[in-house]
């Protein structure tokens, strides 16, 4: 139970502070330290990030950052886009695609820690920001789909870029559609027996008051602060996929 309260713990921190799931700090804790199979680590990890986004975006909409039809637009397009990810996971080869996958996501990250104050992009009228939200979320979730990667990474940016939200509002905004494509997904995974939701309510329990911490301190730093911390996060997301893959590849020859 302590080990599964810290894992929680460090997801939730993450998951508050860079407006992502944490999936990336709770698989490779479930399955290295608890033993847990690859699928039950995913799923249960997946129904742990549904209690931990909520609890960060509640600090976030007290704040006023979180762009509620756009986030409604990503989670629905997120939702959209994983099954699509699902299905080309079948068709093609997964360790080639994370391996460009996290080149790109390295050189995204670098820009993020390299350049200044990160300037938003301009604001598309509401029908035409609502429709980008809807692509960039297909898009998140195809990632998320085929790269095994949370879609805040891909998110957070593009909303930054494509429709003008501030670094605070994006991580908010983010966190809000994770909640729709971790709900879709962990009722797939429900129906498939493979979640452990007594163990994901402790992951998520701990992680909802961390999840309240990280996301104060995402809203004290200033924006600049903000995209590099983001853009480290994301430089060792894309490493990590690279090196896991290529190592997987040099074991089955594949």
């Amino acid at each position: 139970m302590w080990s599964l309260a810290l894992t929680g713990i460090l997801a939730g921190l993450l998951s508050g502070t860079l407006g992502v799931g944490g999936g990336i700090v709770m698989v490779p804790l479930m399955t290295g330290l608890l033993r847990f199979s690859q699928h039950r680590a995913h799923a249960t990890s997946l129904a742990a990030i549904v209690l931990i986004a909520v609890s960060g975006v509640v600090r976030f909409a007290i704040g006023g950052e979180v762009d509620w039809a756009v986030g409604l637009a990503l989670g629905l397009g997120g939702m959209l886009g994983s099954t699509v990810g699902a299905h080309l996971m079948h068709r093609l080869s997964p360790q080639a695609l994370r391996i460009v996958f996290g080149v790109i996501v390295v050189a995204a990250g670098i820009r993020m820690v390299l350049a200044g104050d990160p300037q938003a992009g301009a604001q598309p009228p509401a029908l035409i920001g609502v429709l980008v939200g809807v692509a960039i979320g297909l898009v998140a979730g195809v990632a998320s789909g085929v790269g095994g990667i949370g879609g805040g990474i891909v998110m957070v940016p593009a909303m930054v870029f494509f429709l003008g939200l501030s670094q605070h509002t994006a991580e908010g905004t983010s966190l809000l559609a994770i909640i729709f494509t971790a709900v879709a997904g962990t009722r797939v995974n429900l129906k498939h027996g493979r979640v452990d939701l007594r163990h994901a309510a402790v992951v998520g329990a701990a992680g909802i008051v961390f999840a309240q911490l990280g996301a104060s301190l995402a809203l004290a730093m200033s924006a600049q602060r903000l995209s590099q911390v983001f853009g480290a996060f994301v430089v060792l997301v894309g490493i990590r996929m690279v090196v896991v893959t290529y190592r997987q590849r040099r074991r089955t020859g594949v």
